[in-house]
């Protein structure tokens, strides 16, 4: 019985991954598609807010305290707006896969800031030579060798990893102001605050924002809600009690790889053999950090290591 229930647990975890990875490419098509980043993101923050409020209520999660509220509020802003800022501009110039595979680096930059703003952290020799493995992989996709050319403009891998930056920075500060993780009610509010703070910068980031909603851009649009934050969400709190946040972590390492197969399947991505020598160093070195390199999960909270439905 208790295979069975790992086994459902396992490809539940998958299917998180799936949906997750699937994210990226899909916010690809909807600014290929005529949307601008920064309108674009707030509109499917807008509507992801309610969505998860909506379920928290549905399913009776327990209210958090005012204090907790409001460290939910302060933390959306590099949790998600920034985040999500810095990502959907990244990907008007980067394909899907090549943002999952830099934004799989998260677990690696968490581990940095934990080492730095959390006692009692540490790493062995073997979880230095994880970040030091992990790194590489993203140097090669951000600055790869004349004549390989993996997005058309160096800005976007840039602004994909100061996303992943963001979050990492984010998530730790989340864990040391509480340890016992978020919760749905305050995801709901991060979203919120992000709506808020992304339309405050739209007027000078973005002076003629557009959001087409034609077929392509409401299905988008429609997707990235319903899919990634309401059904993502909801699978990935419930396994969190259910398997823990080190199992939980499985999620990252099929991220990228729902990314790149939809993307290239779905959408004609382009994938070439470079993309796959940075994405095997960045999860090489996730796997030495996680299995050899640290005594204990990255995360202790249900908060996802790695959230493309942001």
């Amino acid at each position: 019985m208790a295979t069975s229930v790992d086994r459902r647990n396992l490809l539940l975890l998958i299917l998180v991954g799936l949906i997750w990875g699937s994210a990226y490419p899909v916010i690809r098509y909807g600014l290929l598609d005529g949307a601008t980043p920064i309108v674009f993101a707030a509109s499917r923050y807008a509507l992801s807010a309610v969505a998860i409020a909506v379920l928290a209520a549905a399913t009776g999660v327990a209210r958090p305290n005012a204090r907790a509220l409001g460290l939910s509020a302060l933390l959306g802003l590099p949790i998600v707006g920034l985040y999500g800022l810095f990502l959907y501009v990244g990907e008007q110039t980067t394909s899907g896969g090549l943002a999952a595979i830099l934004i799989a680096v998260t677990p690696l930059l968490t581990a940095v800031f934990a080492l730095l703003l959390l006692p009692g952290e540490s790493l062995g020799r073997a979880g230095y030579v994880g970040l030091i493995v992990g790194f590489l992989g993203v140097v090669i996709l951000v600055f790869p060798p004349p004549g390989v050319v993996l997005a058309s403009s160096i800005w976007g891998p840039v602004a994909v990893f100061a996303a992943a930056l963001s979050f990492a920075i984010g998530s730790v500060l989340l864990r040391r102001q509480r340890p016992e993780g978020e919760t749905l009610w305050g995801v709901s509010v991060q979203f919120a605050v992000a709506t808020v703070a992304l339309a405050a910068v739209l007027p000078a980031l973005e002076p003629h924002p557009t959001l087409p909603l034609n077929s392509g851009g409401l299905l988008a649009l429609a997707y990235l809600v319903l899919l990634p934050s309401l059904v993502g969400y909801a699978l990935y709190f419930y396994l969190h009690h259910q398997v823990g946040p080190g199992r939980a972590n499985v999620v990252a390492y099929v991220n990228p790889v729902a990314a790149i197969s939809i993307g290239t399947l779905l959408f004609g991505e382009s994938f070439q053999l470079w993309e796959l020598a940075g994405f095997a160093l960045v999860i090489a070195g996730l796997t030495i950090l996680t299995r050899y390199g640290r005594p204990r999960p990255l995360v202790s909270g249900p908060a996802p290591p790695t959230d493309p439905s942001r």
